[in-house]
């Protein structure tokens, strides 16, 4: 029988063992974790802050509509991304995958709750998002991610059991309801952060 390690809504701190690569000092979010399918989940330390009109351009084909930040004069405003992970889909930029965190309530109706309180939302590349409500000054805690991180079948656990991560289990919803500028930019910080956050 084969023994589950990891759980969804558990986060991943990288060690020294991964000094050097893509993951060094990551911090991950578990979505989905399965020794028959695999696993996939979220880099929450990899900030960006990229002018909205950098990120939603608009399409030559579109209707010339106002997008949301012209209305509110505010597209060369910094906003703060997240990298999810080097998986993704081909140039360009705005192609990437998409995936939204909530907390509270979801503006997606196919959003689902991870943990109490914090909702997940993989968007599809064709889909349109309600960019106006996800940056909204009430909307402070939501967080687009471009990318995810993924693992084969078994492909965690080996990694878990090779000392490549440590698993933290701190409340997510207290994580998440903070302010997006507000993460830890390290694991060390995140560790600092969360010690006596702990889920029983």
């Amino acid at each position: 029988m084969k023994t589950r390690i990891v759980h969804p809504g558990d986060f991943l701190l990288a060690t020294p063992a991964l000094g050097g690569s893509y993951f060094q000092d990551c911090v991950i979010f578990v979505i989905e974790c399965s020794v028959d399918t695999g696993s996939w989940g979220l880099v929450i330390n990899h900030l960006a802050h990229i002018p909205l009109d950098e990120v939603f351009r608009k399409n030559p084909s579109a209707s010339h509509k106002p997008l949301p930040w012209e209305i509110m004069g505010s597209s060369r405003e910094l906003h703060t991304f997240f990298f999810g992970g080097p998986v993704q889909n081909t140039d360009p930029f705005q192609k990437l995958s998409v995936c939204i965190l909530e907390t509270e309530v979801s503006v997606f109706n196919g959003a689902y709750e991870i943990s109490n309180g914090v909702f997940i939302s993989k968007i599809p590349l064709e889909m349109e998002l309600p960019v106006s409500r996800l940056i909204s000054p009430q909307n402070k805690t939501a967080r687009i991610f471009f990318g995810y991180s993924g693992w084969a079948a078994g492909q965690l656990e080996r990694e878990i059991l090779d000392g490549a991560w440590e698993i933290s289990n701190p409340i997510p919803y207290d994580v998440f309801s903070k302010h997006r500028d507000e993460v830890p930019v390290t694991v060390n910080k995140f560790r600092e952060c969360y010690e006596k956050s702990y889920r029983a």
